[in-house]
């Protein structure tokens, strides 16, 4: 019965994911890649269920598996009228169906023994997330005193109004986090019927899968499928990304998964410069929703995107680059508009007394820190070039990549994900120079965790600049990029 309600807990996700997914392709006549669409409907639907869930909350109503049932029934009814021509022609074809599959393990029997091994070795490492999943409790401070705290007062008491949100004795001090995260896990456990700190991790490795779904789609659109599962590979295996504890993908803090929606927004970025279609923009631009409301930093990150794709925009003045910039900038204000009931909700809460709890505007503090802006430094250097365990060579590789393929920054795409890595980078630094805590006992704690938001987008970066170099063929790639317009 557990396992039932544990499946059906994801059903609302994938509903969701449906809807929304349908209701933005429903005009398009591309074809988008089965990989890339399973990836993107359970990762909108997680978004897009928990910004929903913290509206109704934000309006006081309370979040009960009810409420939860009754927006998965109308997002379902909602993807089958949008799908019903669809739905009605599989059952007139249905004849033409039979020969799918020997058609599938055809495809299946032209794979190379080197895409087999890392597909193997691909498949090792989802096999690992998934026994961190369900084989190990959420193990790092942040995780249970923080986000898993949080989950469990919404899970019990059902609002956050409640006053456990306001009593500063008795919440973590970084009460003003965004929701998201602990609102996922509430479907979860309101679903299960229990609180369960570990099959409520289920959401964080779905995602984990479904990114790989569609990084791997995107990574088709450019290089051969051997090169493509190296770079997914390569994404995949960080250790710093992939380890149990301290920020993993499914340790239960709200890092990786801010990093990886934040990866999503830049992929639909990047495909809106390439093809200007308007629903890669509205893709990225839920996806960047999201990614604020995981984490405060995403707000940064967020901004940094939106600056570097504003100058690209400027510099290459490529097509209708005044057009784009004004549908992007409608899209900036309806990201604000959408971040305001987070906002609202947060400066509602009270701020305790203690060195936790101290603004991060304190000037004496800014003044100290940016005094040791060359340990800031260093300590990027010590941790992302030499702190091998946490990285491999991640960084160097990209470092060598960005060297080796300098021209590649002509493309106004390459242009554009370097530029947010690098405002990104910035963010972080200034992250760091606010904060009223001891900057060295902090990075021994916390910096691994942090530039973990910033180590995807490198991976992708690393992709576009070998594009040109490792590509199949130039007549390969328009097809391609014909294929997932």
């Amino acid at each position: 019965m557990i396992l039932v309600r544990l499946i059906m807990s994801q059903l609302v996700f994938v509903l969701f994911g449906g809807f929304l997914h349908t209701l933005l392709f429903r005009r398009s006549k591309s074809r988008i890649p089965f990989w890339e669409r399973g990836g993107v409907i359970y990762l909108l639907g997680l978004g897009g269920l928990g910004f929903c869930l913290f509206l109704i909350g934000f309006l006081g109503m309370r979040l009960t598996l009810g409420i939860i049932l009754i927006l998965a029934f109308l997002a379902g009814a909602g993807w089958i009228v949008l799908r019903r021509s669809e739905i009605k022609g599989l059952f007139e074809k249905r004849h033409t169906t039979s020969r799918f599959l020997p058609q599938r393990l055809g495809k299946l029997r032209t794979v190379s023994c080197v895409e087999m091994m890392l597909l193997g070795g691909l498949l090792v490492n989802v096999a690992l997330q998934f026994q961190y999943t369900f084989g190990l409790p959420m193990m790092g401070f942040d995780s249970r005193a923080h986000w898993a705290l949080k989950s469990k007062i919404l899970h019990h008491e059902k609002t956050f109004y409640s006053e456990s949100f306001y009593d500063s004795e008795r919440i973590h001090p970084q009460v003003r986090h965004p929701l998201l995260l602990p609102i996922t896990q509430v479907v979860v456990t309101q679903s299960l019927g229990v609180y369960d700190d570990r099959l409520m991790k289920l959401p964080f490795f779905l995602i984990f899968v479904s990114l790989l779904f569609l990084m791997y789609s995107e990574l088709r659109r450019y290089y051969s499928r051997a090169t493509a599962l190296c770079f997914l590979l390569l994404l995949a295996t960080l250790p710093q990304f992939a380890t149990p504890t301290d920020g993993g993908i499914t340790s239960g803090y709200a890092d990786a998964p801010m990093a990886l929606y934040f990866l999503c927004t830049m992929i639909f970025f990047v495909r809106w410069l390439q093809l200007g279609n308007l629903v890669h923009l509205s893709l990225a631009a839920l996806f960047a929703i999201f990614t604020m409301y995981f984490k405060d930093e995403g707000i940064g990150y967020v901004v940094s995107a939106m600056g570097a794709l504003l100058l690209s925009l400027l510099v290459f003045k490529k097509g209708a680059w005044g057009k784009k910039i004004l549908m992007l900038l409608l899209f900036i204000g309806l990201m604000i508009l959408f971040l305001c009931p987070a906002k609202i909700y947060s400066n509602s809460l009270s701020v305790g007394k203690g060195e936790y709890f101290e603004s991060i505007l304190n000037l004496r503090s800014v003044r100290k820190n940016i005094g040791q802006l060359a340990q800031i430094l260093s300590s990027y250097r010590l941790e992302m070039i030499f702190n091998l365990p946490h990285w491999g060579i991640l960084w160097i590789f990209l470092i060598f990549s960005m060297i080796y393929n300098v021209k590649r920054f002509r493309v106004q795409e390459v242009l554009f994900v370097g530029l947010t890595l690098l405002f990104s980078l910035c963010v972080l630094t200034v992250i760091f120079i606010v904060l009223p805590w001891d900057l060295a006992q902090f990075f021994a704690g916390s910096l691994g965790r942090l530039i973990l938001h910033l180590s995807l987008i490198a991976v992708y970066l690393i992709a576009l600049l070998w594009k040109e170099r490792m590509s199949e063929n130039s007549e390969s790639l328009k097809l391609a990029n014909h294929d997932s317009s």
